[in-house]
């Protein structure tokens, strides 16, 4: 067996939950109103029958699972409920627009995804942010098995998403949130939500980078290692893997250690454990491909950019943004989808105030 074929299993360390446990207990979390740990009993913490539903229900879109209540009665702790259903499946097989939190009273917020095609890295900003709101995430159709294409260009999933969100609002306002790829995405939505009828209040956008001028393209093997230290960083296990390079770029390897990043390294090889990654990494590639042909055109939209220490995009940001500009560079050591996990209580103390809704 080479090194291909075997996952690099992390040390004995005390590790750090999954990231599927780490999606349980901010949906947990989020729906039970307060923090919760891997081994609090889901009743005995507050959860009740009509809580019980919705947790059930964020789970199967966010997850892909099919749960149902006799499930969360057997296994009432998030480390019972991942040991025994800790196995990836499709993402939400209907729509784009998954929800993320309960309903209430002030205006929703969606959540749109970066590169990796998932809107779970937003986990930590949706427990706080819906207190009182639905949240609601984007995500990428290439996560649904299945799904082998979407739009090549940020125009055209923009388009796809627009339709999505129409769906759901019709003329309802909401707001947008975008961190890296998802900021471009926040743009072209703005960019023709009149033409859909869609009524955009206000849009936040985490580092999110814009190229006005050409970079150069990413060869495949950059795209991996790409994909694979990003997926490592929002899981939280950058540390517990070997580094790789694009001169000893490795697919397969990639996704062996992504699937033990994401889903636990106990869990061994899983076809569909692999599977799901390789979606993953579909979605990924097919994101950057589409951003880095996207050449921007002036927007009008009021919008707040927050911006990590190394990202330089300010000036791109200001050439595009036709409406009030609220710009701040973040102090920081954090970057992209671990910015909105590490530093979520300042996110959402400047959201909040953005909004208008302290």
């Amino acid at each position: 067996m080479n090194a291909a074929q075997t996952a690099v299993l992390p040390s004995a360390e005390p590790a750090a939950p999954s990231l599927v446990r780490q999606i349980l207990l901010d949906i947990w979390s989020s729906t039970l109103r307060h923090d919760v740990t891997e081994h609090d009993n889901f009743f005995r913490s507050g959860g009740d029958s009509l809580t019980a539903l919705v947790t059930i229900e964020q789970i199967n879109q966010r997850l892909g699972w099919q749960l149902n209540l006799g499930d969360l009665m057997r296994f009432q702790t998030v480390a019972e409920l991942s040991a025994e259903r800790a196995r990836p499946q499709a993402a939400n097989t209907e729509t784009a627009l998954i929800r993320m939190s309960n309903q209430g009273a002030r205006t929703p917020i969606v959540f749109v995804h970066a590169g990796h095609g998932m809107v779970d890295g937003y986990g930590r900003l949706v427990r706080e942010l819906g207190m009182d709101r639905a949240c609601y995430g984007l995500q990428s159709p290439l996560l649904v098995e299945g799904v082998e294409s979407v739009p090549d260009d940020i125009q055209g999933l923009a388009g796809l998403y627009a339709d999505a969100l129409q769906d759901e609002f019709g003329e309802d306002e909401f707001h947008l949130f975008g961190s890296c790829a998802g900021g471009a995405l926040c743009l072209e939505i703005n960019r023709i939500a009149a033409d859909r009828g869609l009524t955009i209040g206000r849009t936040i956008v985490v580092d999110g980078y814009l190229a006005r001028d050409s970079e150069g393209v990413m060869s495949e093997d950059e795209l991996i290692v790409d994909f694979y230290e990003g997926l490592l960083r929002m899981s939280g296990t950058t540390e517990r893997f070997p580094a790789m390079s694009p001169r000893d770029a490795d697919l397969p390897l990639a996704l062996r250690n992504s699937a033990a990043a994401m889903f636990g390294a106990g869990l061994g090889f899983d076809e569909r454990a692999e599977g799901f990654c390789r979606r993953l990494h579909s979605a990924f590639v097919s994101t950057a491909r589409a951003w880095e042909s996207y050449r921007p055109e002036p927007v009008d939209v009021d919008l707040l950019l927050l911006l990590a220490q190394d990202n330089h995009t300010l000036g791109d940001w200001s050439s595009v943004v036709r409406g009030e500009l609220t710009a701040e560079v973040l102090d920081s050591e954090f970057y992209g989808q671990r910015l909105c996990i590490e530093e979520a209580p300042n996110l959402v103390a400047r959201t909040t105030d953005y909004l208008g809704e302290n």
